[in-house]
């Protein structure tokens, strides 16, 4: 057989962040090796919080989709409300011929707090989005593929879940809690013939347009640009060199690989995508 990413073709994906970052670089992949794709993100501020998504960013992401020939469906939804994820999904089944194969779990959130200066509302907002957004998804996409025994869940996690990291602990502690889930629900779905497993990148480097927030955001809150966050944190976390530099492509290909056939072997695990920060 030869070697190279199988099973992908004609699967439906729901990406939740997929407007930029790691999101956006996932749902080009996967329509590129043709799959369709529900773009799901939140186009609106969060008060507290670095600049997110735009609805131009979520429309230029399904347009992309469309652009290589494959189904996109863009779906605006808040993962810290219920009944939006719910609808959301329902939205995502009814576009997909009631089939969805293929759940990547991105969305999330970062900030700068002190452990004595804890923003309630921030500490909220990075818990709802990167916790029970993921629990709100699965709850209503998984009996999808419970009764076709048959599915794929990738969670995105964080290198500091390894390592650890000073003035992000409700995002350390949300990240956790993705692993936990990743590790229960393989447990759980395994009789189903579900795979259930996570990625951890380490902090990715920051693009233009529909580049990663995150490291942009923080780099807002100390007053440094992007770039030089970027590099001080990965000069402090990851091996010594200028190879070890993560981009949103390192975690877009890791996610083809475990929504692939190829992985049907690997679930329960949490695959560390970091330039080495995890084995120092």
């Amino acid at each position: 057989m030869t070697a190279a990413i199988r099973g992908v073709d004609g699967k439906n994906v729901l990406i939740t962040g997929a407007a930029r970052g790691v999101g956006h670089s996932c749902a080009i992949a996967f329509a590129q090796a043709g799959a369709n794709v529900a773009a799901l993100d939140v186009p609106a501020p969060m008060e507290g919080l670095y600049p997110l998504s735009t609805s131009a960013m979520l429309t230029e992401t399904v347009d992309s989709i469309v652009a290589v020939g494959r189904q996109g469906v863009a779906l605006s939804c808040d993962l810290r409300d219920e009944e939006q994820v719910k609808r959301a999904v329902g939205h995502a089944l009814d576009a997909f011929d009631g089939r969805i194969d293929v759940i990547v779990n991105n969305a999330g959130l970062v900030a700068l707090d002190a452990i004595h200066e804890m923003r309630s509302d921030v500490m909220s907002a990075l818990i709802d989005t990167m916790v029970k957004g993921p629990i709100y998804v699965a709850k209503y996409a998984v009996p999808n593929m419970i009764g076709r025994r048959s599915g794929k869940i990738i969670n995105i996690s964080s290198a500091t879940t390894r390592t650890g990291m000073a003035m992000v602990s409700h995002y350390v502690a949300a990240k956790h809690a993705v692993n936990g889930l990743t590790s229960a629900w393989a447990y759980e779905l395994a009789e189903f013939g579900i795979n259930v497993n996570a990625v951890a990148p380490a902090s990715l480097r920051p693009g233009p347009d529909h580049g990663s927030a995150m490291v942009s955001g923080i780099a807002q809150q100390i007053g440094i640009t992007a770039e030089a966050a970027f590099e001080q944190f990965s000069e402090n976390g990851n091996f010594p060199g200028a190879k070890w530099r993560v981009e949103a492509d390192h975690i877009r290909d890791t996610v083809l690989f475990l929504a692939s056939d190829n992985a049907d072997q690997i679930t329960g695990q949490v695959v560390f995508v970091d330039g080495g920060q995890s084995a120092r």
